[in-house]
């Protein structure tokens, strides 16, 4: 009897043994919990498994939930809750139709908006080619009704009008007899976006076009149609394709302060530019050409050709015709999500139609640009991107004396309260000339201006700016002094009334060409 039971507990434990070894090779062939997946999948989980948890619990509830819970719970590989969410589908090309639209505010809200009315989401950039913009150098504005556009489709239509009067009492800008005159202004704004979640498409056409009373050759005549494109190739990798033509105008109203002292001449340009981006972790890498050409009208006989003995007349604008080849890379470093430094450089070449001047110079030249610069986000008061650099374009004539100079770009916006904007820019462009004795000069533009929100819906502003041109191997320095005022009320998102007052006072070594002006503009602007 002893050794019975003796042997007895011997196979007990011997048993007990085996099923020891034999349960974590079990537990290894038995589906054990996924790992932690994305935050997607957790957020969305699997809808098939969750309605089949609900219906396991709801049939344990019904039966007493003995012997449903404690069968579902010995085999894990039952439990189609634990299994995997499946992946998600990969997101739309973009621009096939089947792409998800960006999200779009239900209504108007206050912000700020860019020259051409688009939002400023992003720190402020400066844009340094100035000769591809009609207009002269334009902050940002307070916009109480940030436009959303009309849908059409997967696109957004923005319109945009601007009816008024302009007042003048300098209208042909001279020193001395000086002429006024009042005009009727038609400014329209049209601009097609995508609202694709990816690529971009963007077709604009923005103009400018006055009728003065008494001196029409002063009419303003001024456009530039855009269509832009950019392909994602990848979250990290863009292409981007850009076809302009514009029109501006050189006299008075010059963007350019090297062409302001000549007669009223419209310049034809026409220009590509394509462009690739791509983002290594925290440096990103951005490449730029464009190639633009010019072409320079000459509107008359008289005081803007000179008339030979036949019925014919010998131009003195259109020979300055030329074609312009620009390169530039720029290399950004993100030091934080809201910071970065940058290291832009960049070549070019003027080649001119005529490449002898009637005096007698070679005009071709070329030349280079080297800027470092920092963007910034400081807070969501202080925002901006600011530059300091080097510019230098050499004539193949070696009688020319070379344009260089430093170049200072900036343009910073600091909100001392949500009402109120502070901005401050600036411009340093190298300009080739027309002169006999000078290839031109680096135009540098300085502006500051307050705005302030009345109520939200009256925006008032204030500015000065001032700009000078030292022209390289002569004595000429032209310079420019802007200063005023405007206000806006905005009685809803469609309609809007202004009124700006603007005062201008050119100055130069040559005194013949000194002349001061005073602008007034009344009208009202319309949007969608």
């Amino acid at each position: 009897m002893p050794r019975r039971h003796t042997s007895s507990a011997a196979g007990a434990l011997a048993a007990a043994l085996t099923a020891a070894i034999l349960a974590p090779a079990a537990a290894q062939d038995a589906a054990g919990p996924p790992l932690r997946g994305s935050i997607g999948a957790q957020e969305g989980g699997n809808p098939a498994s969750s309605i089949l948890r609900k219906q396991r619990q709801s049939t344990g509830s019904q039966q007493g939930g003995a012997d449903t819970g404690a069968a579902a719970s010995d085999n894990l590989a039952d439990d189609s809750s634990l299994l995997p969410a499946p992946p998600a589908p990969p997101p739309p090309l973009g621009g096939l139709g089947d792409e998800r639209a960006e999200p779009i505010p239900p209504v108007p809200e206050f912000g700020i908006t860019n020259a051409a009315g688009e939002p400023l989401l992003a720190p402020p950039s400066v844009d340094d080619d100035l000769e591809q913009i009609p207009l002269p150098p334009k902050g940002h504005e307070l916009d109480p009704y940030v436009p959303t556009g009309m849908r059409i489709g997967s696109f957004l239509l923005f319109t945009e009008a601007e009816i008024g009067t302009i007042l003048t009492d300098n209208v042909l800008g001279t020193r001395t007899d000086p002429r006024s005159d009042v005009a009727l202004e038609v400014a329209p704004n049209v601009r097609l976006e995508s609202n694709w979640s990816r690529h971009f498409f963007s077709a604009s056409f923005d103009a400018d076009r006055s009728w003065y009373n008494d001196f029409s050759v002063e009419d303003d005549k001024t456009y530039f149609a855009q269509l832009r494109g950019r392909l994602d190739v990848t979250r990290r990798t863009h292409l981007e394709l850009a076809l302009g033509k514009s029109q501006t105008q050189e006299g008075r109203n010059s963007i350019s302060l090297t062409d302001i002292a000549g007669v009223q001449t419209n310049v034809q340009e026409e220009h590509i530019t394509a462009g690739a981006d791509h983002t290594f972790n925290r440096l990103t890498l951005d490449l730029e050409g464009t190639v633009a050409t010019y072409d320079y009208s000459d509107l008359g006989g008289g005081v803007f050709g000179v008339i030979d003995p036949t019925p014919t007349v010998i131009p003195t604008q259109d020979v300055r015709d030329y074609r312009e080849d620009e390169l530039t890379l720029r290399g950004t470093y993100e030091l934080k999500p809201q910071m970065g430094v940058f290291v832009q450089g960049g070549i070019s070449q003027e080649v001119y139609k005529q490449p002898v001047s009637v005096s007698g110079v070679t005009r071709d030249s070329s030349g280079y640009e080297l800027l470092s610069g920092m963007t910034f986000a400081v807070s969501s008061t202080l925002t901006g991107e600011f530059s300091l650099g080097w510019g230098e374009q050499t004539s193949i004539d070696e009688s020319v004396s070379p344009i260089e100079g430093m170049l200072i770009n900036a343009d910073v916006i600091w909100m001392p309260t949500p009402m109120t904007m502070v901005e401050f820019l600036a411009r340093s462009q190298v300009s080739t000339s027309t002169l006999v004795d000078s290839l031109g000069a680096i135009d540098r533009f300085y502006e500051l201006s307050l705005q302030h929100a009345f109520w939200r819906y009256l925006v008032v502003r204030g500015f000065g700016s001032y700009e000078i041109a030292d022209y390289a191997g002569s004595t000429l320095v032209d310079e420019r002094l802007k200063g005023g005022a405007s206000a806006e009320y905005y009685f809803n998102p469609t309609l809007s009334v202004y009124a700006r007052y603007e005062y201008t006072d050119f100055f130069s070594t040559d005194r013949l060409s000194d002349f001061d002006q005073n602008e007034v503009r009344i009208g009202m602007r319309i949007r969608h």
